[in-house]
């Protein structure tokens, strides 16, 4: 859920939690209700209608939807990231970033973690103890951090150099815009589990990317009618001695020099909170077609958006990658198996799970996919357990050659 930036500035207190949670939970409420009330969202909607005209003829233009904003407008001062991308865009095929195919590290974080408590597949570390907890927000959860400390991932053998030659990094991120906010850092090692290796830190302040002399900037996403503010999407690959780093998939920092990352560190100083959710640490990073030949495409970051009714931004940003192989190869045919977990009770699991299902197959033919190309299945929900390798299945999603 898109959170009021005002609302952060109002009496928040670094060590307010217990009021905090409070306001987060009548926000979510609010939010909830207003998008249950505005029905199908407008993107969705010329979705539907796309798919519909697709269905009736391949062979024409399909409806486009709302479109992507084109690169040529990252001057803009604001900038209406609607999520949804025009099937014949150039921007989508511009569009570079694949996690990697083997994962490292992966965390929601999950449906077990416990409201108000601190999440357990993390290392809490310096003054930051007992200012991070997970809480739940939109229908997932999330991490929430105030004052200031760091947090490394608990991975098997941390103490050791885990991160390999060709990996990538991503998470998304919230931060309120206040005044003397400063930026989280990302550390290329393990703090208090390795040695400091003396690699220079990333540092990102909302929509701003720093590394060494290099630094991008992301068009400010402008607020919806209610003010309410907006998720950011940090992705980075790294392959051998070739450093790159993302926003919303924009390409903001290219950075070319031999180093070696061991491990992975969020270090930040949050004068009000920062809110994460949707790590993944993967490695083995290549074409998606290559590895669609080589057995199957696998994706964690299609998330369905229950009380909107439509996907992701960056599901979106995925499915158009997967559809440029679909139009380049008409004879290309994909089972899609699709898993949703976001919800504790199954009958919810399985009604979302569909219409994620659906709303899948409808951005894809919006997109200029054949319908005969596509083989659509819900596969169900994936309950949620400490240590399981289940839990990789909670929201992945599938593409098998037919």
């Amino acid at each position: 859920m898109k959170i009021k930036i005002t609302i952060f500035l109002i009496g928040l207190s670094i060590s307010s939690f217990a009021q905090f949670g409070n306001i987060q939970r009548s926000i979510e409420r609010k939010t909830k209700k207003h998008y249950e009330e505005k029905g199908e969202a407008i993107g969705e909607k010329h979705a539907t209608e796309a798919a519909n005209k697709g269905m009736q003829s391949t062979s024409d233009g399909i409806d486009k939807l709302v479109a992507w904003e084109d690169e040529q407008l990252a001057d803009e001062k604001i900038f209406i990231d609607t999520n949804f991308i025009e099937y014949t865009d150039i921007q989508w095929q511009r569009l570079r970033f694949v996690s990697g195919e083997n994962v490292i590290f992966y965390d929601k974080p999950f449906n077990f973690e416990e409201d108000e408590k601190a999440p357990s597949s993390w290392y809490i570390n310096g003054k930051s103890k007992g200012e991070v907890q997970v809480n739940r927000l939109d229908q997932g959860k999330i991490i929430i951090v105030s004052a200031d400390g760091f947090l490394t991932p608990k991975i098997e053998n941390v103490e050791q150099d885990y991160l390999p030659d060709n990996f990538t990094l991503e998470f998304d991120f919230m931060m309120p815009v206040v005044p003397f906010s400063k930026p989280f850092s990302i550390y290329f090692y393990a703090k208090d589990e390795q040695q400091d290796n003396n690699l220079a830190p990333i540092k990102i302040n909302q929509n701003v990317v720093t590394y060494k002399d290099s630094s991008g900037y992301y068009p400010v996403i402008a607020n919806d009618e209610n003010g309410m503010s907006n998720w950011y999407h940090l992705s980075i690959s790294y392959n051998k001695d070739f450093l790159q780093i993302f926003i919303n998939e924009r390409l903001m920092v290219t950075y070319k020099e031999d180093i070696n990352p061991t491990g992975f560190t969020i270090d930040y100083f949050a004068i009000a909170p920062i809110f994460y959710k949707n790590f993944l640490i993967a490695s083995n990073q290549k074409p998606i077609i290559d590895q669609i030949n080589s057995g199957v495409f696998t994706t964690y970051d299609i998330d369905y958006i229950a009380y909107k009714n439509r996907l992701s931004g960056m599901s979106s940003s995925i499915l158009s990658k997967v559809a440029k192989q679909l139009n380049d190869d008409p004879d290309l045919k994909l089972d899609i198996d699709v898993y949703f977990s976001q919800f504790d009770n199954d009958d919810e699991n399985k009604k979302y799970g569909e219409e994620k299902t659906t709303a899948i197959a409808k951005t894809l033919l919006a997109m200029g996919v054949n319908v005969t190309q596509i083989n659509m299945k819900f596969k169900g929900s994936v309950k949620q357990k400490p240590g399981s390798e289940d839990n990789l299945k909670s929201e992945v999603v599938y593409f098998r050659k037919g």
